[in-house]
């Protein structure tokens, strides 16, 4: 039955980008307690973000199932959307003396945020087309997702300061990865179970499918 996708799909998107979260959050705490310089924070925080974007996409390609989706091509894309929000959303605090009330500011924070929203779901639709016909609402789809979702990432900020010992600190972006997760997983589930239910397919393929869809 579809309950069974979608319960696949939300269980393997949590843990993959459960898991996926880690690597940035470590990462990340690691660099503040050594004081790295932001010559040094910039780059490794994007390749921890890639990191977590290939565990994300493992995730997805699991929930997916046999569908005709390609795995490997999946994987990249979202490991590839992922550094590139990453080297968006890193950006403030990179180059600092940022002002916040200035217009100009204002319109480069709205447009980068709204590139980083986009830019897992638009690579991932690069591949997505291959399969599916008119895909291009995955994107927007997606975004919405990530922008409900990012923002228990924001959680831990008023508990924690440079004071915090690493384990709670970790502790805490690691419940907020998680829960960031989850809402990502099941508000994305619909169209995912959509990308299946409309994916072209061989009569081999759709045979697997069905059952699948089915049980």
């Amino acid at each position: 039955m579809r309950r069974t996708f979608m319960r696949r799909w939300v269980l393997a998107v949590t843990a993959g980008e459960t898991v996926g979260f880690i690597i940035p959050a470590a990462v990340g705490g690691a660099l503040t307690f050594a004081a790295a310089p932001a010559s040094v924070v910039y780059p490794l925080m994007i390749a921890a973000g890639a990191c977590e974007g290939i565990l994300l996409g493992l995730g997805q390609s699991i929930g997916f199932g046999s569908f005709g989706i390609p795995r490997a091509a999946w994987i990249t894309a979202t490991g590839g959307g992922a550094a590139v929000a990453w080297s968006i959303g890193m950006l403030p605090s990179t180059i600092g003396g940022v002002d916040f009330a200035s217009p100009s500011a204002l319109a480069l924070i709205v447009v980068g945020a709204a590139v980083l929203l986009a830019s897992i779901p638009t690579l991932q639709w690069l591949v997505l087309r291959r399969v599916v016909r008119r895909a291009s609402w995955w994107i927007p789809v997606n975004a919405g997702a990530w922008a409900v979702g990012i923002l228990w990432t924001f959680a831990p900020s008023p508990f924690i300061d440079e004071n915090t010992a690493l384990p709670a600190l970790l502790g805490s972006y690691l419940v907020a990865g998680m829960l960031m997760a989850v809402t990502v997983g099941a508000l994305t589930g619909f169209a995912a179970r959509h990308v299946v239910e409309s994916t072209h397919y061989s009569p081999a393929q759709g045979t697997d499918a069905d059952k699948s869809i089915q049980q």
